[in-house]
């Protein structure tokens, strides 16, 4: 029998023809059954409610006995009885990719060379399910058209073939449900059948709908838009089912229309909440309302965000996706860890988020580890982590062993054994990841590599027990997540060795799927893509993403089933035109949808990217139908209608704003509003019942000050630690960090913020670390010359054993610095080496020559001061404050007229020493090592009459000194500079003075933190450095400014 047809529009229309056709299909009796088919369980939850709560079934006959279905759930109800006796169970999307992947393994030919390519193996699973609706005369033409497309035909059948042995999927539903008897007692519990606002409808479909009809009555609910192409899928569902598409369209949507043109998506979320909270305000309730987008991740993570400030209820689509949740993320990095070489990035990744636990249930102490590992220099390997925590912990043992022989405090032994326990508890982890990670025998099948899975996840997020302080989405999304696997187990009978690469791919795409719903439907504003209004009756909705390129977006033909391929199925296959036909479905539907207004919202670019966009033609058809005539993007920006607003910015949208979304925007806007009636700011009452608006104020006005303000720099009267407070004991780099930029200084040493460097595998060894290693080997050398007292004498060469002993303790200083990782690439290791060992041979020689001039012999290496137990050198300025000093020495010579010869070796060039002489002794204020330790050295073993001299020798550039000795005019110079900085640290004056030209990249890790450039922060102090609290600093920085470099102080330990 022929179906009954009742054409209506969208939204109200279509809720009272399914109200009358329920009534109809009930008559007088209210027991009596009716199935209602919906094209979505959503549609199925909002029409029972609508018409539960609105005049005409409800009040008539009742719901009772009414069913809500979609069509493959009434597909699966009707074939329970033709599939009683079939063992096969429903198909999914990773069993489908199990058979894709092991008939491409096996059958590629043409598609051989992409065979093992993840993209091939997805598309060829969505092409499969498409051509599923096709019989095998329409496959064979598709096949005539190529060869590409006879190859994904044949792959096709290939896959239905393996699959239909074990497997059902939504066509063998259809046509199992179509093929019951008429007689089957099921169709009289179904009653009469109502089709609810069908739209596209896949072929097998559209068979049981047709075979539905020649044995229940069956009534169709068709709902129109009344655009030819979008409406075309109806009308094809139409004439199968027996009717006649009307000729006239549809009415035009009766609501009101208003049109926004903001400047991003992120003003459109704005306008789209601002839009909420004002029908709201007149009385919609926010279950009446809806807002709608293009998809994607973007514009609901905006649109979340933004309802959330405004504290909006809303309901919708997760925002967040299954491998965005805790154990998602976990499953993930576990699986990455081989790829990564198990790096410490990798290894990071996994425990930071701080509900990973350690083999005995406790929480890993991530913080912890991270800083372990980082100053270990972890990069990647196995290798890596053994050798180089390994070395963290003898050295550390090493340093347990000296305190505890110096007798230190129990607390400064306890520091140690800390930090040895951490590296051991770390390494312990990472060996046992290791071994649980890379499995022996590793599994191959679907079984092994799922329960491989599972065992990670149970061993490293723990037990139920230890997660029950979870919120409940979190524990949710972990049933999923172990549901996946358990799902992936059962691929066995399909693929059964699929290959760690096949299992990783899986899981990506099995946690590549959306949460469950954000909210529960019916409470609050819904939100989600265009298709979710369709067949859903509101009062207003919210459009936004309306922009050409957005909506609708470029589609490019599919790269393996061409358009000019799929059009010869007689519209089976879907093409480009049909998909947009789809989208602007969707789009009119929700537009329909609306009872008293629709909002349409496009952004004229994206200001992030640099992109211009604009608006989309179905929201010019839109202004079209309301003008009269369609209007350019141009000439829309111009209209002066009622309906149509444009904002050039979101502080434009705030001047006119009269419905702010949250507190913020309306603070903003009243701010705004004062400004344009003359009124300052600090007769506004915000300043000072805001106490965030009344800081930023005054910081912006501060910063704008031509002096120092708290804001830039100026701390006076601030509780600033003094160098001079008797207790703290300093380095000569730390005073030289405030000369070159007091901003670090105040955060490096008063407000203790370090700076995290990234431990990387260099190509060879760096600066630092040879600088470190030559020191070693010298201080070594010269240290056994003296404890055996076989030092030559002044005039005296070395001797050939000892020329042999120094190549012997750089081997082993060589050797141990391999061992800590320090070297990089093996063949630039060999060159650099080498180029050392050179440099050391040939300091013997400069050594020589140098003693031989200045009469001297050694008397001491790395002697130390304020360090390891010893007394810190206090040295009392002229005003009569006292500084306390720490250091160790390279090298203290005694001449044979008694000087003091105090040396500090240097292995970098000569350059940015060059000024240094006893007319500029620290050159400005950079350099006051030399007279610390001179003053140190005199102290520890000689008398205050001895004349000392300075020097830096530059072991690696051609064994040159530069240095002065320590005459009355260089202390009072030493003196004066010294009250200079201490004078500036106590008055608070920590402006920001970045390098002008940072030599080969280096700079200011303070001034540049995010490494976008100091330019803001040069231009700030350039114009604050005319402050008169400055003239002492400036004084001292002379002409520092043109040539001031960062110079890495290599003897120094700031910690």
């Amino acid at each position: 029998m022929a179906a009954n047809f009742t054409f209506t529009s969208y939204g109200p229309e279509a809720t009272a023809a399914l109200s009358d056709a329920i009534a109809t299909a009930k008559g007088s009796d209210p027991l009596a059954p009716v199935t209602v088919v919906v094209p979505s369980n959503l549609v199925g939850v909002a029409a029972r409610r609508s018409l539960a709560t609105g005049p005409g079934v409800a009040e008539a006959v009742g719901l009772v006995a009414v069913r809500f279905e979609t069509l493959l759930g009434l597909a699966r109800l009707l074939a329970g009885t033709a599939l009683a006796s079939d063992q096969r169970r429903r198909v999914s999307d990773p069993i489908v990719g199990a058979a894709v992947r092991t008939t491409l393994a096996d059958s590629a030919d043409l598609l051989r060379p992409v065979a093992h390519h993840p993209a091939t193996e997805r598309a060829l699973v969505r092409v499969h399910r498409e051509m599923r609706e096709l019989d095998d005369p329409t496959l064979d033409t598709v096949a005539a058209t190529g060869a590409q497309a006879h190859e994904v035909v044949r792959l096709h059948r290939l896959i239905r073939d393996r699959l239909a042995e074990r497997f059902i999927d939504e066509v063998d539903l259809h046509r199992a449900a179509a093929s019951i008897g008429h007689e089957d007692p099921l169709l009289d519990e179904l009653g009469t059948l109502i089709l609810h606002i069908p739209g596209r409808t896949p072929a097998s479909g559209l068979a049981l709908l047709a075979a539905l009809s020649d044995t229940r009555p069956l009534t169709v609910i068709a709902a129109r838009t009344g655009d030819d192409a979008a409406d075309q899928p109806l009308n094809h569902l139409v004439e199968r089912l027996g009717g006649n598409p009307p000729s006239d369209p549809p009415g035009p949507v009766a609501s009101d229309l208003a049109v926004h043109s903001v400047a991003d998506p992120d003003e459109e979320a704005r306008v789209a909440v601002r839009e909420v909270v004002a029908a709201a305000a007149t009385g919609t309730p926010f279950t009446r309302m809806a807002i709608v987008h293009p998809g994607g991740e973007r514009y609901a993570r905006l649109l979340h965000q933004h309802l959330r400030s405004a504290d909006v209820p809303f309901n919708g689509a997760a925002s967040r996706r299954l491998d965005e949740s805790l154990s998602g993320r976990i499953l993930l990095a576990l699986r990455d860890l081989d790829d990564n070489d198990f790096s410490r990035a990798a290894v990071m990744a996994l425990i930071s988020s701080g509900a990973v636990v350690s083999a005995d249930g406790t929480a890993v102490p991530a913080t912890a580890w991270e800083r372990v590992a980082r100053n270990a220099g972890v990069v990647a390997g196995p290798d890596q982590w053994r050798s180089r925590l390994g070395q963290v912990m003898s050295d550390q043992e090493q340093r347990r062993d000296d305190l505890a022989s110096q007798g230190a405090e129990p607390g400064r032994i306890d520091a140690v054994d800390k930090k040895i326990r951490q590296a051991h508890d770390l390494l312990g982890f990472v060996e046992e990841l290791i071994v649980n990670v890379n499995t022996d025998p590793t599994p191959s099948d679907w079984p092994g590599l799922a329960n491989w899975a599972t065992g990670l996840l149970d061993r490293y997020l723990g037990s139920a027990a230890d997660r029950t302080d979870w919120p409940d989405h979190e524990v949710e999304a972990h049933t999923r997540v172990r549901d996946l696997l358990t799902g992936l187990a059962r691929l066995a009978t399909i693929e059964p060795r699929p290959g760690a690469g096949a299992f990783r791919r899986a899981v990506v795409d099995g946690l590549d799927h959306d949460l469950e719903r954000e909210g529960r439907f019916g409470d609050g504003v819904l939100v989600g893509g265009f298709g979710v209004l369709t067949g859903i009756d509101l009062d207003n909705i919210v459009i936004v993403g309306l922009a050409e390129g957005t909506t609708p977006s470029r589609r490019r033909d599919d790269p393996l089933l061409p358009d000019s391929s799929r059009l010869l199925t007689g519209g089976a296959l879907t093409v480009r035109t049909d998909r947009m036909a789809d989208l602007h479905h969707s789009v009119l539907a929700a537009l329909a949808a609306a009872q008293h207004r629709r909002v349409l919202v496009f952004p004229r670019g994206d200001l992030g990217r640099k992109n211009e966009w604009v608006p989309s033609r179905w929201l010019l058809d839109q202004a079209e139908a309301e003008l009269g005539f369609r209007p350019s993007p141009t000439e829309l920006e111009s209209l002066d209608q009622p309906w149509f607003s444009t904002s050039p910015s979101f502080v434009g949208s705030l001047e006119r704003l009269t419905s702010p979304a949250d507190e913020q925007e309306y603070a903003l806007a009243e701010l705004l509003r004062e400004r344009y009636r003359g009124l300052p700011v600090d007769t506004s009452e915000r300043r000072t019942t805001d106490p965030v608006l009344n800081r930023g104020i005054d910081l912006v006005r501060g910063r704008q000050q031509p002096v120092l303000t708290r804001f830039d720099g100026n701390l006076a009267g601030a509780a600033v630690p003094s160098p001079a407070d008797g207790r703290t004991v300093l380095s000569a780099t730390r005073l030289q960090t405030w000369v070159r930029c007091p901003h670090a200084y105040l955060m490096e040493h008063v407000l203790r913020v370090g700076v995290a460097h990234e431990p990387q595998d260099d190509e060879g060894i760096t600066a630092i670390d040879r600088g470190t290693l030559a020191h070693q080997v010298l201080d070594r050398f010269i240290g056994e010359n003296l404890d055996n007292n076989s030092l030559p004498a002044p005039d005296a060469a070395w001797s050939r054993a000892q020329r042999q002993r120094l190549a012997e303790i750089c081997n082993e200083e060589l050797a141990l610095a391999e061992a800590r990782g320090l070297t990089g690439r093996a063949l630039l290791w060999r060159r650099d080496s080498e180029r050392l060992r050179r440099h050391l041979e040939s300091f013997l020689v400069d050594d020589h020559a140098w003693r031989a001039q200045n009469h001297t012999t050694p008397a001491a290496v790395e002697m130390s001061f304020g360090l390891d137990g010893t007394d810190p050198l206090v040295h009392v300025l002229p005003d009569g404050r006292s500084l306390r000093f720490r250091g160790r020495i390279d090298r203290v010579d005694r001449g044979t007229d008694g000087a003091i010869h105090v040396i500090d070796y240097k292995t970098g060039g000569m350059g940015p020493y060059k000024k240094i002489s006893e007319a500029t002794p620290d050159d400005h204020g950079q350099y006051l090592q030399l007279p610390i330790y001179g003053l140190a050295a005199r102290a520890a073993i000689a008398t205050p009459d001895t004349e000392v001299h300075g020097q830096y020798w530059f072991v690696t550039d051609t064994g040159v000194h530069i240095g002065h000795p320590l005459t009355e005019a260089v202390l009072a110079r030493f003196d004066t500079v010294l009250t200079t900085i201490i004078n500036g640290i106590e008055q608070g004056l920590f402006p920001a003075r970045p390098p002008k030209s940072p030599r080969y990249g280096i700079g200011c890790d303070y001034c540049n933190p995010d490494g976008m450039g100091t330019d803001p922060v040069a231009a700030s102090w350039q114009d604050k450095r005319i402050d008169p609290a400055l003239e002492p600093y400036r004084r001292l920085i002379g002409d520092l400014d043109e040539v001031a470099t960062i110079v890495v102080s290599l003897e120094d330990d700031d910690a």
